[in-house]
């Protein structure tokens, strides 16, 4: 019976999940030197002129999320004001993005060090979820709402606000959660690369997304906060759990009262508002989550050619049948996922320097009566998950006779 149960318990799901950051300041240092080295290659003979390949120093991580991969989960990033996590619990993986509300620098509270500790607290309410059968799904509003109040009962300083956006993957049943709050969001390309899903920004107005406050209790005499300090600025991770289990579900009890009244009543937006959505995921289509320095430069067809273009390429890696190794195999592919990652917050940089680019941003704006042309600077955050339906092998991505 061993065997077959060993069997009946391993998730149908795997997936690989790429992750690619990288701040307005990093990206603004970067670009500076960029168009200094171009404008010394124009001093130069056509004849001695070199293409610069422009390729700003975004971070990535890849991660292979199967039942027999190693896993270590991540809670929060230096992306300027924007942050990330992931984590799993039982047969569930779960991950999601945050964007500090850069309004605060103005009070002198760095937006970074609340998105950061909601994304660490967010990564350790889903690693605490309660789930009785291995199969279960973890709900990512829920995740979210323990986490908010996990927050609010740690009484940590970390003041300002940020939006959220929270995706759980069952691995056992391919079903995709999300809980979305504010203007980070995200696209579900199909096995052709095509977006079947493209979920809306949450404003109360243009460029006012909702997103979780928690506000200082006294005026902060602080000075406007540099861009350099929030590459090295702290944040807070929740308290261990406390180890007698009595005191530990007391804790939790309160926790789980917390019904954001007192924020509702003065206006303040609460995980209970978060939109949320169910999806079921197929073999080889891809969740494309980010925060709005993304999708406010890049359109969504330009993301679905980066993807057509290498997902093409994984699959004619897939078709190869003279690898020496499945692990070559394996590793090549997963490299070429987080080339796709890293190629589309590239595009957000490269479509955010042009003054004259009609961007997503530009033509929201427009709509919301306002002038604005170019791109929008901002912290880009994406992170790609590639989900494998294991019971069917023989499935490649499709269109491989496509020219890359």
């Amino acid at each position: 019976m061993a065997p077959l149960l060993n069997r009946m318990l391993t998730p149908r799901f795997q997936t690989v999940l790429a992750s690619a950051w990288i701040s307005k300041r990093v990206a603004a240092k970067y670009v500076q030197e960029y168009i200094k080295q171009i404008r010394e290659q124009g001093k130069q003979p056509e004849a001695k002129r070199e293409v610069i390949a422009f390729a700003p120093p975004i971070q990535v991580q890849v991660l292979d999320v199967g039942e027999s991969a190693s896993y270590e989960a991540l809670d929060a990033i230096n992306g300027g004001e924007d942050s990330l996590f992931h984590a799993r619990i039982k047969q569930n993986l779960v991950f999601g993005v945050s964007d500090g509300v850069g309004g605060w620098n103005e009070s002198g509270i760095d937006p970074s060090v609340f998105s950061r500790s909601l994304t660490a607290y967010s990564a350790t309410a889903a690693e605490r979820s309660f789930l009785l059968h291995d199969s279960d799904e973890a709900d990512p509003k829920d995740i979210m709402r323990r986490a908010f109040a996990s927050m609010r009962y740690d009484n940590i300083p970390a003041y300002g606000s940020a939006t959220e956006l929270v995706v759980s993957l069952s691995l056992a049943s391919g079903k995709l959660r999300t809980a979305q709050l504010g203007d980070s969001t995200y696209v579900l390309l199909d096995q052709k690369q095509k977006a079947r899903f493209v979920s809306t920004e949450q404003q109360h107005r243009f460029n006012m997304p909702f997103q979780l406050t928690i506000p200082p209790i006294s005026e902060v005499p602080l000075k406007p906060r540099s861009e350099d300090a929030k590459e090295s600025a702290q944040f807070f991770r929740p308290r261990p759990l406390d180890d007698d289990p009595k005191e530990a579900l007391r804790i939790r009890k309160e926790i789980d009262a917390d019904d954001f009244a007192d924020l509702s009543s003065v206006g303040f937006d609460a995980p209970t508002d978060a939109r949320e959505n169910t999806h079921t995921m197929a073999h080889n289509e891809v969740v494309v989550a980010a925060t709005d320095g993304l999708f406010d430069n890049v359109r969504v067809d330009e993301v679905e050619k980066l993807a057509e273009r290498f997902m093409q390429a994984i699959g004619k890696i897939q078709n190869v049948k003279d690898v020496p190794a499945l692990e070559s195999k394996a590793t090549a592919t997963s490299d070429l996922f987080g080339g796709l990652a890293y190629s589309i917050a590239a595009q957000a940089v490269a479509n955010y320097i042009q003054g004259d680019l009609r961007s997503p941003f530009a033509e929201r704006a427009k709509l919301a009566g306002y002038s604005f042309t170019g791109g929008k600077p901002d912290d880009v955050t994406v992170m790609l998950a590639w989900i494998k339906d294991t019971s069917k092998p023989d499935q490649k991505i499709s269109n491989l006779s496509a020219k890359l």
